[in-house]
Order: C-alpha cells, then structure tokens, then sequence
C-alpha cells in the first residue's frame, strides 16, 4: 500500500514538474531532461513512470482534470448546495470558476498551447475532448442535475465556452488592456437575470 503512494506521489513530482516547464517554454521546446531536472529525478525515472512526453502530457491533462475536481467537491458540496438559493449557488460557481480557471493566466497560457497541440494530434484531441466534456457534465450536475435537463446541459456548454474564450483573452491583452473580470461579472450578470 506505501509503495502506491510513492509511486503516486512521484507521478505528481513529475507532472507539477511539466507544469513549472511549461511555464517558460514550450511543450516542444521542453525535453525530457528539462522535466526530470525540475522534478529532481532521474531522467531515467521519468521512463519508468511515462512511456514518453506525449504520455506525461495526457498524464498532466488528467491531473489538471482531477485537482479541479477535489476543488470543486470541496467548495461546492451538495450540503452547501441545499442551504443557498439557486441563484447563489450559481455564483459561487461563477466565483470560483473565475478565480480557480478563467483569471488563472498560467493555467490559460498552457492550455492555450495544449489546444495547439490537439489541433494535430488526434490522441491529445480525445483527451481534451473527455476532458471538457467532463467538465461540462459536473457543471450540469452542479447547476441543476437532471431535473433541469438540457437546459442546465446547454448552459454549461455556453459557460464554459464563454470561460475558455475569456481565459484565451487573458493570454493576449496584457494587464490592464482588457478588463477580463468585469466582462466575466457583465455576463455573468446576465446569466443570473435569466435564471
């Protein structure tokens, strides 16, 4: 049982690593040596643990993925969910998908390069996709579950597209330029007015 743990927690090493490397250059720029260096290991760790840099990267997307997750399940549980109007549990979405994701321009900046990687490598593509359409479905399930059906579903989507493209904003106009979470509040203002 200890032995997972390590072997876990040395994957996590690795792909936090990945992360601060992509942070200064590219993904192809970025060598496997780059990686173990910032991780402290081995190069030859890396093999053990990763097939090779593709895998490390749909490895990352997924530890991307699930560090949301435990950070959605922790702000937003379905005991909070029963004490707050629909409309406040709406902006507690909106909030911490702003601060966690959107407004979050080191994640954006390598998402953005994510999404150019995806363009032409259909296994980083599928990865995204199952990526973002769980995304979508724990929104929909947040923000009404089955009970609001499609609409909570068409919403979602809209969100989160509406995220994205705020969050690809925010890799582009510097500081200041483009006001980023006052459009996120004029919006998401809106939404609230429909709901």
């Amino acid at each position: 049982m200890a032995r997972k743990s390590v072997r876990e927690e040395r994957k996590r090493q690795i792909l936090r690593a990945l992360d601060q490397c992509l942070l200064e250059k590219s993904f192809a720029q970025t060598s496997i040596k780059d990686i173990s260096r910032v991780a402290q290991v081995n190069h030859g760790v890396l093999h053990y643990y990763f097939q090779s840099k593709e895998d490390i990267l749909l490895h990352y997307i997924d530890y991307v993925v699930d560090d949301f997750k435990a950070r959605v399940q922790e702000v937003l549980t379905p005991e909070r969910r029963g004490t707050m109007s629909r409309k406040d549990f709406v902006k507690e979405v909106f909030s911490f998908a702003n601060s966690r994701i959107t407004l979050n321009r080191n994640l954006s900046k390598i998402f953005v390069e994510i999404w150019e990687i995806a363009l032409y490598n259909e296994v980083v593509r599928k990865k995204l996709r199952e990526a973002y359409r769980e995304w979508i479905r724990i929104l929909t399930d947040k923000l009404g579950g089955s009970a609001e059906g499609e609409a909570a579903s068409v919403l979602s989507l809209s969100m989160v597209a509406f995220w994205e493209g705020m969050a690809l904003f925010s890799t582009i106009f510097e500081d200041g330029e483009l006001d980023v979470a006052v459009v996120l509040d004029r919006f998401q203002q809106r939404i609230l007015e429909i709901l």
